[in-house]
């Protein structure tokens, strides 16, 4: 391969890295405002969609991710689920509490038995999830 064909392939692939990370930031723009959007809505949590919105940042915009974990409040427990796995014990309670409810209101629903019972099973695998993660760092 000659040196100018080399150099044209180096281009391409610098082209397809910087729209993959675009996309990454993108996303994590998407993902961001949603949970912004649970910072005044009670129904719609924040943490999660902050979660999401840090891990596509680390992988097209690490400057933004780093400005979401130094969020007061939420920031903390973001950056240490990505890098640990870590949910708080009062965050845990609450969002198995959550779960608790959106399954009682999941069985009292006038849906299929089918959907019901799907809806139940992904809440069921949620909450085991999320009650086997650690609930502070590794020392």
């Amino acid at each position: 391969m000659s040196s100018h064909a080399a150099t044209r392939q180096e281009d391409r692939e610098t082209a397809a890295r910087r729209r993959l990370a675009w996309a990454w930031a993108a996303a994590g723009y998407g993902f961001f405002a949603i949970g912004l959007l649970g910072t005044v809505l009670p129904v719609l949590p924040t943490t999660v969609f902050w979660i999401i919105a840090a891990g596509c940042f680390a992988k097209g915009c690490p400057a933004m991710a780093r400005r979401i974990y130094a969020w007061p409040g939420v920031g903390p427990a973001v950056e240490a689920f990505l890098s640990h796995g870590v949910i708080a014990r009062r965050a845990k309670i609450s969002a198995l509490v959550g779960m608790a409810v959106a399954a009682a209101i999941a069985a009292l629903t006038p849906l299929s038995l089918t959907v019901v019972l799907v809806t139940l099973a992904v809440i069921a695998l949620a909450a085991l999830y999320v009650a086997t993660r650690p609930e502070s760092r590794p020392r």
